[in-house]
């Protein structure tokens, strides 16, 4: 093995609202392909999987089966890792969102971006479909959400937000120096729009089930409601 050529893949760190299924399956097989060529190939891999345990749907799935969401997520995330070991899944991490190691990189990582002022704290308001979690450009009160249908629900929260604005140069100047950063060419044009557009990125800092701050320093962050830069 050459520790000069590494290479890097991971699955989606999948959601513990319901039991894993084909889909699930599907990316896990073909991360899992690629890796193994990789590894043939003499790369140093790193394969990671595991499960992203927070969101208002994890929460329901919970309360609907009549347990706290802590115990729901151990046993769904315990699911998913059976599940990859019994077909020989050469992953080399798993990962959990609710492990004290991930808190800990999540609480690094929120306060260097917050000591440079790369996170603010604002308002939004709109139509959010639960299930995908994606907020939807409509007006009206339950209107179907475009991914799977379902009526939409009313939010208006506080929360923390990345201004991926301050980086809009240094990225568009990437993208552009580099074609081949981003593949395939139809996802490379769809991220240089976001970019142009000058967006921020929601940044949940909250364990919604458990009230707890994942970052100590939030408190100390100032308040500014009203549009994003």
């Amino acid at each position: 093995m050459d520790k000069t050529r590494k290479f890097y893949i991971t699955t989606p760190i999948y959601y513990v609202n319901a039991r894993p299924h084909i889909g699930h399956t599907y990316t896990t097989v073909v991360c899992d392909t690629i890796a193994r060529r990789q590894r043939m190939m003499g790369f140093d891999i790193r394969f990671l999987t595991g499960t992203d345990e927070h969101g208002q749907k994890i929460e329901r799935s919970a309360e609907a089966a009549g347990c706290t969401p802590k115990a729901f997520v151990d046993t769904i995330a315990a699911e998913f890792r059976r599940l990859w070991d019994r077909m020989a899944i050469s992953y080399d991490d798993f990962i959990r969102t609710t492990e004290p190691r991930h808190v800990r990189g999540v609480q690094a990582m929120f306060t260097r971006l917050e000591e440079r002022g790369y996170i603010y704290k604002g308002s939004y308001s709109g139509q959010y479909c639960i299930y995908d979690e994606l907020y939807v450009d409509a007006t009206e009160p339950g209107s179907p959400c475009p991914v799977c249908g379902r009526p939409t629900e009313t939010v208006h929260e506080e929360n923390y937000f990345f201004k991926l604005s301050a980086m809009e140069d240094r990225l568009l100047k990437l993208y552009l120096d580099d074609p081949e950063f981003i593949r395939p060419e139809t996802r490379r044009n769809e991220v240089i729009a976001f970019v142009r557009g000058g967006s921020a990125i929601c940044q949940s800092a909250e364990l919604p089930s458990s009230g707890a701050f994942l970052c100590p320093t939030i408190p100390s962050m100032s308040s500014t409601s009203g549009s994003m830069p």
